[in-house]
């Protein structure tokens, strides 16, 4: 048995929004305190980090993170990377670099964004984080770190790439917006989706609730948790407009697969 624990489940701007004054950002409940989106993926001792966001130092604290043993990125938008070279506590915590698995459009934005990881002298060695890249060009389907096997596919936000994962009957989707119907094919028997829908009105970069809906009834899995919510969803309040294995996601939350 695996576990899932979500670190944060907010969009970019987190939950409540700085100086906002509306229904969700003025609630006292703690389903409504939401930090920039990330998961913790527990399976054969090991710890799998999706995405690290400004909040990860927040977040390594709230759940007593002591190690990370692979972290993958999505896409190299700020509310999922930026909180990178934070994870230099656990280079000196492990003593090694952290296996980062990426695509190479990511890659690419993460060499220029944190020129400094690549950069040496001879009085210091690699500055800030260390990490020991493997990036995903697509001739393969699947990767593997040590015992466990990853599938991943792609799909696009507005013109940026975003990386899926698939562990067991366990996917993970954020920030998806367009995509190929051969998607529906690497979703099959899923016990748990993860999928991001943003806010009920039509966005240009986001599913909205409805098109999340409309993509999990096409999916079937046994159970969908929505994530990425911006501070236009009221947990409580939507919670009931769901279907009855559609989920809201919320910080702290842990589910088994």
């Amino acid at each position: 048995m695996s576990k899932v624990t979500f670190l944060g489940t907010g969009a970019s701007t987190a939950v409540p929004v700085i100086n906002c004054r509306c229904t969700t950002c003025r609630s006292d409940s703690r389903y409504n305190k939401r930090l920039r989106p990330s998961v913790l993926i527990e399976k054969n001792r090991k710890k799998i980090l999706i995405d690290v966001g400004p909040d990860i130092r927040m977040q390594a604290v709230r759940y007593k993170i002591k190690k990370i043993d692979v972290l993958i990125l999505t896409h190299a938008h700020f509310d999922h990377i930026a909180g990178l070279d934070d994870l230099r506590i656990f280079n000196r915590i492990q003593e090694k670099p952290i296996r980062c698995y990426l695509l190479k459009e990511t890659f690419k934005e993460i060499k220029i964004k944190f020129d400094h990881f690549f950069k040496r002298n001879l009085k210091h060695h690699t500055q800030g984080a260390k990490f020991d890249f493997h990036v995903l060009d697509g001739k393969k389907q699947n990767f593997r770190f040590e015992d466990m096997s990853f599938e991943y596919f792609s799909y696009f936000q507005d013109s940026k790439k975003v990386l899926g994962v698939r562990v067991d009957d366990f996917a993970y989707i954020t920030d998806i917006k367009r995509y190929d119907e051969k998607i529906f094919k690497k979703l099959m028997n899923l016990d748990v989706l993860v999928l991001s829908a943003l806010r009920h009105q039509k966005s240009d970069v986001h599913f909205n609730i409805k098109e999340a809906i409309e993509f999990i009834k096409i999916v079937k899995p046994k159970k969908a948790y929505l994530t990425h919510l911006g501070h236009e969803i009221e947990y409580l309040r939507d919670s009931k407009k769901l279907l009855k294995n559609v989920f809201l996601a919320y910080d702290g939350l842990e589910i088994k697969f």
